[in-house]
């Protein structure tokens, strides 16, 4: 008989959630010990999937076995065109936040991010003002909000919804990054050693450049 904690964690996986410490520390854990990898694996391998980590470490995904079926290379290239449509979102925002924290690293998992931090800082310089209307303008950031409180909150809220924020404390303006963000870094990687995957998209290398 199957465990409550192991249809939860093939559940996730097969919903492509990404498993990490911040996003459900149970799975995690349980994903951590090598009885439960192996069962995990041993039902996914029934379906031609099998059970990853992030080039980073930090972080279970699931992913396909064997992708030499012509219905799976579709259904993979999918996945990252659709990854690839708001890539350029993505970098912009990530971008931000680095000029905000005046640092050279992008968000990594654990890392702490507070609304009223960031919203300072924006407020404070014009510049940054312009950068977040800009962010805003993006589809999968768009909100009727004209103010800078009200934007911020729009993205902060949309990358919870994808699964890239966690928000932790009774605020809901305070939140940790998760793993998705290795994920993320990984398909980035991937598209543009494989450019012709997003070809017909906007973001080409240039706009996926941090730096």
């Amino acid at each position: 008989m199957s465990s409550p904690l192991f249809e939860r964690t093939v559940t996730a996986l097969m919903q492509e959630q990404v498993i990490c410490e911040i996003s459900d520390e149970d799975l995690y854990n349980y994903l951590m010990m090598p009885d439960s990898q192996e069962a995990v694996n041993r039902f996914l391998g029934q379906i031609n999937r099998t059970l990853r980590l992030t080039s980073a470490q930090d972080a279970f995904v699931c992913a396909y076995l064997d992708i030499s079926r012509p219905e799976t290379k579709e259904a993979v290239r999918q996945q990252f065109k659709e990854v690839a449509n708001h890539l350029e979102a993505f970098v912009h925002f990530l971008r931000l936040v680095m000029t905000l924290e005046s640092g050279d690293r992008p968000v990594q998992p654990g890392d702490k991010v507070s609304e009223g931090n960031l919203l300072d800082r924006i407020t404070a310089a014009p510049a940054l003002e312009a950068k977040l209307r800009s962010l805003v303008e993006k589809k999968i950031f768009q909100t009727k909000r004209s103010d800078a409180a009200g934007q911020l909150r729009s993205v902060l809220g949309s990358f919870e919804k994808m699964g890239y924020l966690k928000s932790i404390g009774t605020s809901g303006s305070v939140y940790r990054a998760t793993g998705r963000w290795s994920w993320l870094y990984d398909v980035m990687t991937f598209i543009q050693a494989h450019e012709g995957i997003a070809q017909d998209e906007e973001s080409g290398p240039e706009q996926l450049r941090l730096g």
